[in-house]
C-alpha cells in the first residue's frame, strides 16, 4: 500500500493552488463582501485545523486584493509563492441564498488577476518542501488552467499526494468541452477527488448518481462524493455511505470546502493511506467540519478550529 509521508507530523506541509475571489452575499437587499474561492477557503480551513499551508495564486492590486491577502495572512496561510498583478482586478462572485439555504452564483472572472496566472508565473515553483498539493477548479474555465495543470504535473512527478475538488461552473467557461476535458485531466492526475453529486453528474454528463458512481469507478481514482443532508459516499472498489450529522442549518455556503479541509486534515494524520476504511473516517471528519460551518453565515467566517471539531465529535459520541 502506497504511503506518501516519511516525516514527522509537525513537518507536514501542503500547498493549495487555485482562485481567489470576493463572495458578494445579498443580505437585506444589499451585497456584503466575504473573502472566498474554494481553494482559498480550504487553505484557511486547513490552517484553522492546525496544518502548515501555503497558497499559490495571483492577486489583484485593488482593495479586494488587499482584503484577500490580509485575511489569509491573519489566518497564518503562507503567501510567499503567490504573486500580484498591478493591472487587473479581483474576481467577484455574486451569491444568492435560496429558501433551502442553498447558494447560487454569478461569477465575474473575465480578465481578472487569478485567471491570468501563467506557466511563466509558476515555472520556478518547487514542491520540494511539500508533502501534498490540493487544487480547485474555477480557474479551469480560464486561461490559468494551463498553469494549474503544469503545477499538478510537476507535483505528480515529484511524488506528492494530490487532491482535487472540481466545482463545475459551465456558465463561466468560454469553451465548455475544453473545460470539462480539463477537469477530467485534473481528476486523472489526482490521488483522491472530492466532489458533489451535481458536479459529478455534470462532469461525466450522466443523469443519475448510479451512472456517476460507475464513471468514477472506471477512472479508478478514489473519490468522496457529497450529497448535502444525505451525507457522503466513499467510492472505490465498493461504495460506502457516510451519513451527515444532524445540525441546525443556517447557510451551506462553503460547507463543501469545510468538508474538504476536514478530509485532507484526516488523511494527513493517516499518512495518506487510501483504503476505504480510512477514507470513510476522513469523510466522517469532513462531515463534522461541514456540519459546524453550516450553522453560521458565510464561508471561512464559519470554519471551525480543531478544538471545536474535537468537541463536536465528542458531544456527538456522548449523545449530547
Amino acid at each position: 500500500m502506497q504511503k506518501f509521508l516519511s516525516r514527522r507530523r509537525s513537518d507536514i506541509k501542503i500547498a493549495i493552488v487555485g482562485e481567489n475571489l470576493i463572495d458578494l452575499f445579498k443580505i437585506d437587499g444589499a451585497f456584503k463582501p466575504h473573502v472566498g474561492g474554494s481553494p482559498l477557503n480550504i487553505a484557511v480551513g486547513l490552517a484553522r485545523l492546525g496544518e502548515s499551508v501555503s497558497y499559490i495564486t495571483k492577486f489583484s492590486y485593488d482593495f479586494f486584493g488587499d482584503l484577500l491577502r490580509n485575511t489569509l495572512t491573519s489566518e497564518r496561510v503562507n503567501l510567499s509563492l503567490s504573486m500580484t498583478d498591478n493591472t487587473l482586478h479581483t474576481t467577484l462572485a455574486f451569491t444568492f441564498v435560496d429558501e433551502r439555504k442553498v447558494p447560487t452564483f454569478e461569477i465575474w472572472n473575465r480578465s481578472t488577476a487569478d485567471s491570468a496566472l501563467s506557466i511563466e508565473d509558476v515555472s520556478k515553483i518547487s514542491f520540494k518542501n511539500f508533502d501534498a498539493v490540493h487544487f480547485g477548479s474555477i480557474l479551469f474555465a480560464t486561461p490559468a488552467v494551463d498553469a494549474i495543470l503544469h503545477l499538478i504535473k510537476k507535483a505528480r512527478l515529484a511524488g506528492k499526494f494530490i487532491s482535487f475538488d472540481p466545482n463545475y461552473r459551465p456558465k463561466i467557461a468560454k469553451d465548455e468541452k475544453k473545460y470539462r476535458d480539463s477537469l477530467l485531466e485534473g481528476w486523472k492526475m489526482s490521488n483522491v477527488v472530492k466532489c458533489s453529486f451535481e458536479d459529478a453528474k455534470a462532469i461525466f454528463n450522466v443523469e443519475n448518481s448510479d451512472e456517476a458512481f460507475e464513471k468514477i469507478k472506471e477512472i479508478k481514482i478514489k473519490a468522496i462524493v457529497t450529497a448535502g443532508e444525505d451525507g457522503a459516499y466513499v467510492v472505490g472498489k465498493e461504495t460506502v455511505h457516510i451519513p451527515a450529522y444532524k445540525v441546525h442549518v443556517i447557510d451551506t455556503t462553503g460547507c463543501g470546502d469545510a468538508f474538504m479541509a476536514g478530509v485532507i486534515h484526516k488523511l494527513l494524520k493517516d499518512n495518506f493511506v487510501l483504503d476505504e476504511k480510512i477514507l470513510a473516517e476522513a469523510a466522517k471528519f469532513g462531515s463534522a467540519t461541514a456540519g459546524i460551518a453550516a450553522q453560521e453565515i458565510g464561508a471561512i467566517t464559519s470554519f471551525p478550529r480543531i478544538e471545536e471539531v474535537e468537541k463536536f465529535l465528542k458531544d456527538v459520541k456522548s449523545g449530547e
